[in-house]
């Protein structure tokens, strides 16, 4: 009877053992890359995006069908390939660098990122500034990277962002210490809403990544991205019926020699009636992904292709669907 009831013990030891070593190596890796030259963090950067894109035989089959959805059938594998590595390239760009700008400062950070000296200069963002609202992103560019801009603007209202939660809590500590600046603020995807409701409605600003599968159990609906149904986060819509918050689309996009440049665009609740709620929640998200999806086609190596952003459709037939999403309708 002993030795059985130890036995589950044994791989959740291996597990935490996995967890601390690979704190460590980040670790480690923010003592060795802080003082690298730019170009040497690129460099590595495209070679750990080239062992990624070789080992992870899962996200290459991903990405080919993520490809197949948004460019359709007839596109070159050999261009499908080539998409699908840079986009690995810019990923791994994305981690290294949030690791060589430890820890960040101003100057670090427009040594990388071309910003307005004033935010200010974007006049659409008026409403947003005076009583909160809404940044919404995507793993475009470098998202890794957004959360830096408020070194640049410290009197930004408070902020918080919602993040996925990895299964290992000493890996979201670790991904909560690197993201930190000022007093930005992380919560996790499960009961984020609540967190992101009272921060809009305090006049606070709310961040999120919105191009993920979201789950029927956490809010998500769908909505039209690449063509398809795409389940997706409701929090920027429900924000905008509930409370009249603004939603502007954010940027870290890819600029020249490794570089990248701040894009926010204008507010896409502008012209939406609240009510019915249920269709300006709709419509907002429409307006949200349509910006992404234009995007993604204008530059598809900059998209994180190897997300299962389908994993879920509302119809019994597969059709266009890829062949990893399963039949999961609203009801």
């Amino acid at each position: 009877m002993g030795r059985t009831s130890r036995l589950p013990l044994q791989p959740l030891r291996r597990l935490r053992l996995l967890e601390r070593a690979a704190v460590r190596l980040a670790e480690g890796a923010v003592r060795v890359l802080r003082p690298w030259p730019g170009r040497w963090v690129l460099a590595a950067g495209d070679v750990l995006g080239d062992l990624l894109y070789v080992l992870d035989r899962r996200g290459r089959r991903v990405a080919r069908a993520n490809l197949r959805v948004a460019f359709g059938p007839d596109l070159p594998r050999p261009r499908a390939r080539a998409i699908h590595r840079a986009a690995c390239r810019s990923a791994a760009r994305s981690i290294l660098l949030l690791l060589h700008l430890q820890p960040l400062t101003p100057e670090r950070y427009r040594r990388w990122v071309d910003v307005p000296p004033d935010l200010e200069q974007w006049p659409h963002l008026g409403r947003l500034l005076k009583g909160g609202g809404v940044l919404a992103s995507g793993h475009f560019g470098n998202w890794e990277l957004l959360l830096g801009l408020r070194v640049l603007f410290p009197h930004l209202p408070r902020t918080v962002f919602l993040a996925e939660a990895v299964p290992h809590e000493a890996v979201n500590a670790l991904l909560e210490r690197l993201r930190a600046h000022g007093d930005l603020i992380g919560a996790l995807r499960r009961g984020g809403a609540r967190a992101v409701a009272s921060t809009v409605r305090e006049g606070g600003i709310a961040g999120l990544l919105v191009d993920r599968n979201v789950r029927r159990e956490l809010g998500g609906v769908y909505s039209p991205f690449l063509g398809l149904a795409a389940r997706t986060t409701p929090l920027p819509g429900w924000v905008y019926a509930r409370l009249g918050a603004p939603v502007h689309p954010i940027f870290c996009l890819p600029a020249h020699g490794g570089r990248y440049r701040i894009w926010i665009g204008p507010d896409l609740t502008a012209g939406v009636p609240r009510e019915p709620a249920e269709a300006a929640q709709a419509e907002v998200l429409r307006r949200l992904n349509a910006v992404i999806e234009a995007l993604v086609r204008a530059a598809p190596e900059a998209y994180h292709w190897g997300l299962k952003r389908f994993k879920a459709r509302p119809t019994p037939e597969l059709g266009r669907y890829p062949a990893y999403s399963r039949y999961d309708p609203d009801r």
